[in-house]
């Protein structure tokens, strides 16, 4: 991969300090609830500690993945290019934004997962096909849990109402492995940053993250300073997407994310974007809105969202098509 400057970012938060003040939630803390409603009104990230995923199906889906991006290119690229599934290479998406990434695109569905994309993976595919189905499935029960403690903390009274979009057999959901080898041009460009991947919220309603012990990835304050997150390889990380703000009614905040690159060290991360079926409707809940609030957002499906947000670049605010303007 070449550097370019559409890859570099500013240089001040090159050497940030990492942030300690993310929120910690143990899962099985009786108050996990108050503690995660808390962290998405005021930051919309947190990571979780006694997750109930095992090490295990993370450790195998990590070392698979690794062996699949040290092959050489012309081998990866058998499986790509994405469409949307599939090997991708710098490109993300297809509105011009590039990084210092390769990736893996698959579909949570794993039977869309054709034999013809997985033979690629070395002489035993149903080793890579069973990592990542049991990661996946571990994975996706979290979110579950993790999204029906929000509504308990929220007090909303049916606990499945974002639960149940993610747990939906329809549900739109997708799983991305990203690997950001190192970027040897760093040693000499001191002071400078390369782009991982760019400034973006994440359109779902929920995102979890774990990658390997390398830092790099940055979120952003409300105040517009982005802070380095410690890596922790063996906890998972949580987002609020895009459709659980509108959902909450800005309530809770989708937060905006990105990833540098390291100079010596190899990143993998590993994300499950729980996603809503197709033709469901996001709106703010009547159960949330107190008094006289009114809803912030138009009523839109997760389609007409996904479209939009995949035809935009990526740090677009995707949601200001579907804001209400106030009336003057």
């Amino acid at each position: 991969m070449r550097s370019s400057t559409s890859m570099a970012a500013d240089s001040s938060s090159s050497s940030a300090a990492f942030f300690s003040g993310i929120p910690l939630i143990d899962l099985s803390a009786p108050d996990a609830k108050q503690l995660i409603v808390k962290a998405c009104e005021e930051l919309g990230f947190f990571k979780v500690v006694n997750h109930g995923v095992p090490m295990e199906f993370i450790s195998s889906l990590e070392s698979e993945s690794t062996k699949f991006f040290s092959l050489p290119l012309s081998e990866k690229q058998r499986a790509g290019p994405p469409s949307p599934f599939g090997y991708g290479n710098k490109q993300i998406g297809c509105n011009g934004d590039v990084g210092w990434v390769e990736y893996l695109l698959l579909n949570t569905h794993l039977e869309s997962n054709s034999d013809g994309f997985l033979s690629i993976f070395g002489q035993d595919p149903q080793k890579l096909r069973s990592a990542v189905n049991d990661y996946i499935l571990a994975v996706r029960n979290m979110a579950g849990e993790i999204l029906e403690l929000m509504a308990e903390g929220l007090m909303i009274q049916q606990r499945n109402v974002f639960s149940k979009l993610v747990m939906d057999e329809q549900s739109d959901s997708v799983f991305r492995v990203n690997h950001y080898p190192p970027c040897p041009d760093l040693q000499a460009l001191k002071g400078t940053n390369m782009i991982g991947f760019g400034e973006h919220t994440d359109p779902q309603i929920i995102s979890v993250l774990r990658s390997n012990n390398t830092s790099g990835f940055q979120i952003s304050l409300a105040d517009g300073n982005w802070i380095s997150v410690p890596p922790d390889h063996s906890s998972f990380f949580i987002n609020v997407g895009d459709s659980l703000q509108v959902m909450t009614n800005g309530r809770f905040k989708s937060v905006k994310h990105r990833v540098l690159t390291n100079s010596s060290k190899s990143r993998v991360s590993m994300i499950y974007f729980g996603g809503p079926p197709l033709s469901e409707k996001i709106a703010p809940l009547a159960s949330l809105m107190q008094g006289e609030e009114r809803s912030l957002y138009k009523e839109f499906t997760w389609f007409e969202y996904k479209r939009s947000a995949y035809n935009s670049r990526l740090a677009d605010n995707r949601l200001v098509p579907f804001e209400r303007i106030a009336a003057s």
